[in-house]
């Protein structure tokens, strides 16, 4: 084998496997089978696999990324020469090392990761770096009128996360119904709510956001956003039901990923448009309902927003938190 196919075979070998050799665990709530989140101390990374070979990116420091090559030249010995760099690979594209390797750190990696597109990777870098809501947070609770307890709620565990530099809310998206209840498979891209901050993920694909579901769910409604979603489920209680958004208007993926949460539902269960009273609102309410109607199955279609016409579902919410006490004086500093 010449030094260029040697190195071109370095990067061939599961990242995830090498990188397990050298300390680090994989965090499997984290990871799908599109990308692996590995930790080593304080040390984050993301590992995925292109077209051709497998990559990395570290989760603090967007400096640390590329190839296994990358890999061992900035996390494992920073700085270290190309002919160090071949010392410590050139076990792995040995059997017999690779063998013992796997069997010694059987479930700190994962042996196989499927081949993602290059922007969902720098998504999945990216949202690795969101961490769960712990307290009320300011701009959702106090801003807003979402109530902490509903956060803390099973029905939002590892839906509804925040970025703990910027005080952004993010809603993950999922790009399938199966991914959305399991939490196990790649992240297509992720909402992101704030002060003045409006945004979807850039490199990110809408899917659907979905709260988690329960056998006893009888309601699936569909809101425009992710704050729109939580301020339904405040509204009208959580009881029964289950609650998606799709950040803005529909893309020409949306219909079927509607579609396919329609069909999880129970027979005579009742498909809800949760959508704002304006003209938006009125064209997803419709399109929606279209939605239904071709499925052929045994549910209700409702039309339920708010009564006023240009008002939206976090209107509602901040009117009943503010009648209650629990909306802050925050609220007029940070405006909406």
């Amino acid at each position: 084998m010449d030094r260029d196919s040697e190195l071109d075979a370095f990067k061939s070998v599961n990242l995830s496997l090498i990188a397990s050799a050298f300390g680090y665990e994989i965090v499997r709530k984290k990871s799908t089978r599109h990308s692996v989140l590995m930790t080593s101390g304080s040390d984050k990374i993301i590992v995925a696999q292109n077209d051709k070979h497998y990559v990395y990116f570290s989760v603090h420091d967007p400096l640390s990324s590329g190839t296994v090559i990358d890999f061992v030249q900035k996390a494992i010995e920073p700085g270290c020469s190309l002919g160090r760099v071949r010392q410590i690979l050139r076990p792995f594209l040995g059997g017999g090392h690779m063998a013992s390797v796997q069997q010694k750190h059987e479930g700190r990696y994962q042996a196989e990761i499927s081949p993602s597109e290059p922007d969902l990777i720098g998504v999945a870098s990216r949202f690795a770096r969101f961490e769960p809501i712990e307290k009320p947070h300011p701009y959702l609770c106090k801003t807003r009128g979402i109530p902490f307890d509903l956060l803390n709620s099973p029905r939002l565990e590892g839906r509804v996360l925040h970025c703990p530099h910027r005080h952004s809310i993010v809603f993950p998206h999922w790009g399938s119904v199966e991914a959305a209840d399991q939490l196990s498979a790649a992240i297509t891209g992720y909402e992101i709510k704030g002060r003045g901050v409006n945004l979807f993920s850039k490199g990110g694909k809408k899917g659907l956001w979905m709260s988690a579901p329960t056998p006893d769910d009888r309601i699936l409604a569909i809101a425009e956003s992710g704050l729109d979603a939580l301020s339904y489920l405040m509204v009208r209680g959580e009881e029964g039901i289950r609650i998606g958004s799709i950040s803005g208007q529909m893309n020409a993926q949306q219909p079927e990923l509607i579609r396919r949460a329609i069909e999880s539902m129970a027979g005579g269960s009742q498909i809800v448009a949760a959508f704002d009273n304006d003209a938006r609102g009125d064209e997803m309410a419709a399109a929606l309902e279209q939605i239904v109607r071709s499925t052929c199955l045994a549910v209700e279609f409702r039309d339920d927003r708010p009564d006023r016409r240009g008002s939206d579902w976090n209107d509602l919410a901040m009117t009943q938190a503010k009648a209650s006490g629990r909306l802050g004086s925050i609220t007029r500093s940070f405006g909406r």
